[in-house]
């Protein structure tokens, strides 16, 4: 009888693994981020190069979430082919925050100083990834093994400051908004959310690290359709005099933004 060893081929990860055109100059940690380059080339000709060239994640591509790194390049400066993982891959991911296998998801950041790394959970789906290893994060972003989701694009996150008496500015659009609260003593911080642009697309707002305190942060809905049957949902608060770290509001579009997910007490929608 012929006797092999199983060790080797069952410690070996499930890969979807595809060669890509990375057109960014910039070094690359395994299990960092990229995003297709969805709008390559002139709009109105076909190009498959939207969908074989990728590029580091951004407010504008984060839809298009292709895979992360399957390990380490060095900066290029003419651009250069790399492996990426796909999702449904067992595979590292590179963390900017300590992690407990078996708990929760992270989404990829498009945040400039963190783009392509992991710190944050967003909404799931592609883009997200299952943490399946312990890690202790100090000052240094590491690799941790992961389980990158499939289904629908998570549309990664961005983290944002909250500003005094003011527009909050251009937010990524669809996807993760993560906001930093502040004491705005001198009036409400505003966003404006624009009508969808295609059916299933989904948004979250969400409240991290310190207090919104004093004022308020008020989204104002262009299309909203009713709150679990309380009419017309037109805008959602956070209010300055409540608690509002970790409360999140999640918007789904369908002709118009409906909730379906937000934390018990904070925000309110109207």
């Amino acid at each position: 009888m012929t006797s092999f060893a199983i060790n080797a081929p069952t410690k070996q990860a499930r890969t979807f693994s595809e060669w890509v055109w990375f057109e960014s100059t910039v070094a690359l940690k395994e299990g960092q981020a990229v995003c297709y380059n969805w709008d390559y080339g002139v709009a109105t000709a076909f190009d498959a190069r939207r969908f074989n060239h990728v590029e580091p994640p951004t407010t504008l591509n984060a839809q298009y979430f292709a895979g992360v790194s399957s390990r380490n390049y060095a900066a290029n400066s003419s651009g250069q082919f790399i492996e990426i993982y796909k999702p449904g891959s067992v595979c590292n991911i590179y963390v900017a925050v300590s992690t407990v296998k078996g708990t929760g998801i992270l989404t990829f950041d498009v945040t400039p100083a963190f783009a392509g790394q992991f710190r944050y959970a967003g909404l799931e789906g592609e883009g997200s990834a299952q943490v399946m290893q312990t890690t202790t994060y100090v000052a240094t972003a590491q690799k941790c093994m992961a389980l990158l989701q499939s289904g629908l694009p998570s549309g990664g996150v961005e983290v944002v400051d909250i500003v005094n008496n003011a527009a909050i500015g251009t937010l990524m659009f669809g996807g993760t908004t993560l906001i930093t609260g502040a004491d705005i003593d001198a009036g409400n911080c505003t966003y404006t959310l624009a009508d969808g642009t295609f059916t299933g697309q989904r948004k979250k707002f969400k409240v991290i690290t310190t207090e919104i305190a004093t004022n308020n942060f008020v989204i104002t809905v262009t299309t909203g359709w009713e709150v679990w049957g309380s009419g017309v949902h037109s805008t959602t608060t956070w209010a300055g005099a409540n608690t509002t770290v970790n409360a999140a509001q999640t918007l789904v579009w369908d002709g118009a933004w409906n909730v379906t997910r937000q934390t018990h007490t904070e925000p309110t929608s109207a």
